[in-house]
């Protein structure tokens, strides 16, 4: 009994697969003779077709792909290149996977209706080539834009990251951005068959010129650059820059006594260009990023101790009470563990007066 119901399978499955051949060389038989009777309509419904399923696949499946790529990197060996611990995934936001999607889509969407275009008007199919090089290289510069914000994003994100890593992330963000928009522009230009090497070399006498007569400008913006990276000062930093002239001079502006040989005050913003302080007067001051490339820069903030200087004046009735008041004072001061080299002595007698002079180093509570 087992044998024929063996047999019966074998023979159903068989005939079913038969069945299936001819219902499908069928269907190919009719699509042939449709295509045969309508000529044009094979030109039309292919690529229409193609056009549906390919933005299809790009839309809804492709990110899909992306997902589980991104599933199975966060959970293999390449996390190890990446140096990111396999025990705590990256979010697909900000994954190179997440970078990867948005481009990919739109090219793909692009190239698959430009095929529809192309039927339209035939005429195009000469300058389609060129487009897709052109969209390529746009979709590529977004994809390194998008991959470098998500680096970004995720390098600021962790919370070991101090402020002045984030402030140099910043900088590198604004650098690789400019880097980004050149790069596209000269890709986008010789796709589109522009002559770009020629357009340097003619046009490299009259950038000469340019940059001589922009010189201060560009001398700014690239101090402006390397202050964003080697950081000797940040926001909130009170600095200053001393020795400006040899011969200083004195400008009375709205009763502001500005010498010109030091610059100080706390740092508001760092531009490209220029940086802002406010002085003690609570005055702006802005100064050209040039400067700091060629003078000397005295951060205090930054600095572990602080001098402190005072005088007292004295009577001279009161001299001989001088020795017991400064091993006093220099007994205060020592006991004290955020003062150093204390010192107290008489610097001045003269007539009826004296005068004291106390001083020490006192250690930043905040360095």
């Amino acid at each position: 009994m087992s044998e024929n119901t063996h047999c019966s399978a074998i023979d159903g499955s068989t005939s079913a697969g038969k069945n299936s051949k001819d219902l499908n060389d069928a269907i190919i038989l009719h699509v042939q003779e449709l295509f045969s009777n309508h000529a044009d309509l094979e030109k039309v419904l292919v690529p229409v077709g193609g056009t549906l399923i390919g933005t299809a696949m790009a839309w809804f499946v492709m990110p899909i792909v992306l997902r589980k790529l991104h599933e199975y990197a966060s959970e293999g060996p390449l996390m190890t290149i990446w140096g990111v611990s396999t025990k705590k995934n990256m979010c697909y936001q900000t994954s190179l996977w997440s970078a990867m999607e948005d481009p990919a889509k739109y090219i793909i969407t692009f190239m698959a209706f430009s095929q529809i275009a192309a039927v339209i008007a035939p005429s195009i199919s000469d300058y389609l080539p060129q487009a897709w090089k052109g969209a390529f290289a746009v979709s590529f510069v977004w994809f390194l834009h998008r991959w470098k914000t998500n680096f970004i994003a995720n390098a600021m994100a962790k919370q070991a990251a101090i402020a002045s890593d984030r402030e140099r992330l910043s900088a590198f963000d604004k650098v690789s951005s400019l880097g980004l928009i050149a790069l596209g522009v000269v890709a986008l230009a010789e796709a589109c068959g522009v002559p770009v090497q020629s357009i340097l070399t003619v046009g490299g006498v009259g950038g000469v010129a340019t940059a001589f007569a922009a010189r201060d400008i560009l001398g700014n913006i690239l101090s402006g650059f390397s202050l964003q990276f080697s950081r000797p000062f940040s926001v909130g930093d009170y600095i200053m820059v001393p020795g400006l002239s040899n011969e200083p001079f004195v400008v009375f502006i709205y009763f502001l006594k500005l010498h010109a040989g030091s610059i100080e005050g706390q740092v508001v913003e760092i531009g490209l260009t220029s940086t802002s302080l406010i002085n003690t007067e609570k005055l702006p001051i802005v100064v050209p990023n040039s400067l700091f490339s060629s003078q000397m820069i005295m951060n205090k903030s930054r600095a572990q101790w602080h001098v402190s200087m005072s005088k007292l004046p004295l009577r001279t009735e009161d001299i001989e009470k001088i020795p017991t008041i400064t091993e006093e004072i220099k007994a205060m001061l020592v006991s004290n563990p955020k003062i150093d080299a204390p010192y107290c002595y008489l610097s001045r007698l003269e007539g009826s007066r004296g005068e004291l002079t106390i001083g020490c180093n006192i250690k930043s509570t905040v360095c």
